[in-house]
């Protein structure tokens, strides 16, 4: 199965392997183009000099204890970030994660990428498809390494596995699934209340189109800061900057954004009811 823009779903695929296309088995849409020939061709480099066009792809082989041993590893590194980021869903989101780690070793993804960047950008990919309230910087921090150098992993393991038009790619995350998560890492506990008149302020962004062009969490941020400080939890800026991952700047900014728009006057009376 592969997804169709056209078809808006995924469907079933039809390979022609005499003229290397992929195409939708519903629409007839190109999904993907790979030409392969036999004959090596050459091309002139900047230096004026012929070299090899194209790659050499060998013959595939049955299972390996090498591809093995490598799927492992991958699934191993899945449930290392899985329980240390306390993501629900438990083997289904491995399983689901792993399925993505070995459709990229079949595209030799793996190859020059460490095996934790990938396990991590294929775990990612499996939050957003079951709506889990994780961001790439969580995955980030977890690792101690840079957002960007993850978040290109990421990019260019969706096109590889042609996801780039897919709704996991396009979508935009859901500030509201995050609410529940970023309340309790903030209050060291659960608070129905404080989440409750959250998630009415974020559907209130919505409602003024406050989300569109707008990364989640600094609308998150801005919905629970006034949660909080509304049920009389003193919290400063820069506490709920460090909660949710975004600046003071960008979170004062958010703020003003609501002030200046109809649901801004309101009360949190009127929010809730």
């Amino acid at each position: 199965m592969v997804y169709c823009s056209h078809c808006d779903d995924d469907c079933p695929y039809v390979k022609d392997p005499d003229n290397g296309f992929t195409c939708c088995g519903m629409c007839g849409k190109v999904i993907d183009q790979d030409m392969y020939t036999d004959e090596p061709t050459f091309v002139k480099d900047s230096s004026g000099q012929s070299r090899l066009s194209g790659h050499i792809i060998g013959i595939a082989k049955g299972g390996s204890l090498s591809r093995e041993r490598t799927e492992e590893k991958g699934r191993d590194e899945i449930w290392q970030i899985v329980h240390g980021l306390h993501v629900s869903g438990g083997d289904d989101i491995i399983c689901t994660a792993h399925n993505f780690y070995k459709l990229a070793l079949d595209n030799n993804f793996t190859r020059g990428r460490r095996t934790t960047h990938v396990a991590a950008s294929c775990l990612y990919i499996a939050c957003r498809r079951s709506e889990k309230p994780y961001l790439l910087i969580d995955f980030s921090d977890y690792l101690h390494i840079s957002v960007y150098v993850l978040g290109a992993i990421f990019l260019q393991l969706c096109q590889v596995l042609l996801l780039g038009e897919h709704p996991i790619v396009q979508k935009l995350v859901d500030p509201s699934l995050f609410i529940h998560r970023f309340t309790e890492r903030l209050l060291g506990k659960r608070d129905n209340a404080v989440s409750d008149t959250a998630l009415r302020i974020v559907a209130s962004m919505k409602r003024d189109w406050m989300q569109t062009g707008r990364k989640p969490s600094g609308l998150c941020g801005a919905a629970l800061y006034i949660a909080a400080l509304s049920h009389g939890h003193m919290y400063t800026k820069a506490d709920i900057s460090a909660v949710v991952h975004v600046c003071e700047a960008t979170l004062f900014k958010r703020l003003i954004e609501f002030e200046n728009t109809d649901s801004g006057s309101l009360t949190v009376c009127m929010c809730s009811s």
